[in-house]
């Protein structure tokens, strides 16, 4: 179980990079940690072991990143 407020960290930088990521990175997979963007990729599996790959022992936030229009169509 991820600690909560390492979660909220997660959310906070989604909340301020989504549109940026959107834009970017449409429908690819991102892998980040601590507030730093680790890897894209085309799957979670992907990204992920990029941060294996890094030593990092926590997991990333890996997550599919909308794209633009489906943000919009949220808010």
């Amino acid at each position: 179980m991820m600690d909560p407020k390492v979660l909220m960290n997660y959310h906070r930088w989604v909340v301020e990079n989504l549109d940026a990521m959107s834009r970017k990175y449409p429908h690819k997979f991102i892998a980040v940690y601590r507030n730093r963007l680790l890897a894209v990729g085309n799957s979670h599996k992907e990204v992920y072991a990029v941060a294996e790959k890094e030593g990092i022992e926590e997991p990333p936030l890996t997550m599919q990143v909308p794209a633009l229009d489906d943000v919009e169509a949220i808010l």
